[in-house]
């Protein structure tokens, strides 16, 4: 059997287990190796995972962050990304998104800085179990 490694194959294995057995993977891991298991972390939950939010954990996450670090971040997004906030956020945030990105060019690492803001807030709130991103066709209760 071939093994494709790396941060990103060791993350998506993790992201199958419980929250309990990651952590404590995670855990064991930073024991040893503790920037290969921050690594891990960050790559449990990426930016484009966004888009698999409800409605409702999308209106709760955009009282937490700035729309500027929002629109900033998703410069840097996938059309479906950008589509998918477009489609779900009121018509004043919309306008605001929008005028952010089709403004003036804005450095890499300043849209950069501003998904990790977002995405440390993403975080915690996936780690409370206030935030749940899932491509399971589930239906959330």
């Amino acid at each position: 059997m071939l093994f494709k490694g790396g941060v990103r194959e060791a993350a998506k294995i993790l992201s199958a287990l419980s929250i309990s057995e990651r952590e404590r993977i995670l855990k064991d891991i930073a024991s040893k190796d503790p920037q290969t298991a921050e690594l891990l972390r960050k790559s449990l939950i990426t930016f484009e995972d966004l888009k698999l939010m409800t409605v409702k954990m999308l209106a709760e996450l955009l009282r937490e962050i700035k729309i500027y670090d929002l629109a900033l971040g998703l410069r840097m997004g996938s059309k479906e990304l950008q589509q998918f906030f477009l489609s779900n956020v009121s018509s004043s945030i919309k306008e605001e998104i929008l005028q952010t990105l089709n403004g003036p060019v804005r450095p890499v690492s300043e849209v950069e800085e501003s998904i990790a803001k977002i995405m440390q807030v993403v975080r915690e709130k996936v780690e409370k179990g206030e935030l749940i991103l899932s491509t399971s066709s589930e239906e959330l209760v």
